[in-house]
């Protein structure tokens, strides 16, 4: 059943103050003209923390979150529908799809319908190959997105009626994931989890990569001077070039237990203190100092200064968008004899896959919930009562409703259309 926005009376009322506006004197796309009772201010993809959209002073933070909220899920599911596009698409030509199936799926119609179609083509093209679960051997792909606690906070000041919002005094709450702060003196492991994430000099790693000009243990690739553990110069170079003894320089892999006296970055069960003469130190563990939340590692940001249930949620939709996401290299390889078309699929694979992974596993569990927020039943509302918004607000509702409502089905949509790869190939 095709869905529609549900809007709320005030949003309803906006718009329809907003027709006379955007219908007199102003061409199709109003957020191209100067007119000041156009919508001139609200522009995807900019920073909006300086426009003027017309509205009462009483609403002005709310609305400025609204749009900024608008602006950045709008850049970032657009980027998601291209991302998909473009591996589907990759996938589907690299492994022999016809011109003519090509010009279906380019002239399948909107962005929306061309992910699905390309993405369906290239599961056909996939099975074609020989490409199913269970056929290829594909490492468990490790991804990790941040979201900023310093962006939630910099949001719920706009909507906040003081238009402060003391991250010390209400701390975020990471649901699901972890939450890194910048401490002022040590950290260690808490009552939760007996390692945590350090970024400084650790006492004793679990798994990480340290510079240390000193020597660390090593298991991993050593970028500087490898010496095996009884000394011997070079002896600790194994056959496949990684450091098996200590590494004078940054060593990618430390040996389980190893002390990293110079700058470690990863799980550390020991102790972390700051250095390369820094006076604080980033970590996931206890600090026994004063503490300032930083990020959420692979969840979501929850709590924090108490503001208007509404105008949060357009704080999370934004926060969400601009958080930083990245995918590790991952190995793909055939399970058992492989042939050409195999070949030819892992191949395309290497290139293609993690983009969809990106896509469908590390972004897509935020941005789908805030898409179907925007494209579900549940109500698209504006915290503004219609009196307060004027006539250029008016007008520039009449924009980012809309956005706001096709950006929410891009992200929906290249969600939906990687994980049919996605699911083909096992992931």
């Amino acid at each position: 059943m095709k869905m529609k926005p549900r809007l709320t009376t005030p949003l309803a009322i906006a718009l329809a103050l907003a027709i006379p506006v955007l219908t007199n004197g102003c061409s199709s796309d109003p957020t191209s003209l100067a007119d000041g009772v156009c919508c001139t201010d609200f522009k995807v993809g900019a920073d909006l923390s300086g426009a003027d959209f017309g509205v009462d002073p009483s609403i002005k933070g709310q609305f400025l979150v609204l749009a900024q909220a608008a602006s950045d899920f709008s850049v970032t599911a657009q980027g998601m529908l291209d991302d998909v596009t473009a591996a589907c698409s990759g996938i589907a030509q690299d492994l022999g799809a016809t011109a003519d199936e090509q010009a279906q799926a380019n002239g399948s119609g909107d962005g929306q319908a061309k992910v699905n179609a390309w993405c369906s083509l290239a599961v056909a093209k996939l099975t074609a190959a020989g490409v199913a679960k269970g056929t290829l051997d594909i490492e468990p792909p490790q991804f990790k997105c941040e979201a900023s606690v310093k962006a939630k906070a910099d949001c719920q000041a706009k909507c906040s009626v003081d238009g402060k919002c003391d991250v010390q005094a209400n701390p975020p709450r990471c649901e699901g994931g972890t939450l890194s702060v910048e401490c002022s003196g040590k950290c260690t492991a808490d009552a939760k989890a007996p390692s945590f994430q350090c970024k400084g000099s650790c006492s004793a790693a679990v798994k990480g990569t340290c510079t240390a000009q000193g020597g660390v243990a090593c298991e991993g690739k050593c970028d500087g001077t490898c010496k095996a553990s009884g000394g011997g110069g070079n002896g600790g170079i194994q056959a496949d070039g990684t450091c098996k003894g200590t590494c004078q320089g940054t060593c990618s892999a430390t040996a389980p237990g190893a002390k990293c006296d110079g700058t470690f970055e990863g799980e550390c069960q020991g102790t972390c203190e700051a250095s390369g003469g820094s006076a604080k130190v980033e970590c996931s563990g206890k600090c026994d100092a004063q503490a300032t939340p930083l990020k959420c590692e692979g969840g979501s940001l929850k709590g924090g200064c108490q503001v208007d249930a509404k105008c949060d949620g357009n704080c999370d939709a934004s926060v969400s968008a601009k958080a930083s996401c990245d995918v590790q290299p991952f190995s793909i390889s055939a399970k058992g004899n492989a042939n050409a078309k195999i070949d030819a699929a892992i191949a395309t694979l290497k290139v293609n896959l993690p983009k969809l992974v990106l896509a469908v596993q590390a972004r897509g569990q935020a941005m789908g919930k805030v898409a179907a927020t925007f494209t579900g039943d549940a109500a698209v509302d504006l915290v503004a009562d219609p009196g307060k918004l004027g006539v250029k607000g008016a007008a520039c509702v009449g924009v980012i409703g809309p956005t706001l409502f096709a950006a929410g089905k891009n992200a929906a949509a290249s969600i939906s259309a990687g994980a049919k790869v996605t699911g083909q190939v096992g992931l």
